[in-house]
């Protein structure tokens, strides 16, 4: 969501705004163990799903330490 926590301004192709993120993980309670309400990133999941768990660790990792505010 386009938010301060997320260090996004305002929505996008990717990045849904509170209430259209909303409305979408409304619709699917109840549907699976693991939800990807927005279609969007139901795409982002799909191909992120292909990488190994480590370069995706890796990725996750390097963006937690920069809106940390850590060096590296």
């Amino acid at each position: 969501m386009a938010s301060q926590v997320a260090m996004v301004q305002k929505s996008s192709f990717f990045i849904p705004t509170a209430e259209e993120y909303v409305k979408a993980a409304i619709r699917q309670i109840g549907y699976e163990s693991r939800c990807m309400p927005y279609w969007a990133h139901s795409i982002q999941w799909f191909f992120a799903s292909m990488a190994p768990d480590s370069l995706l660790d890796a990725w996750r990792l390097s963006i937690g330490i920069q809106r940390g505010g850590y060096k590296t």
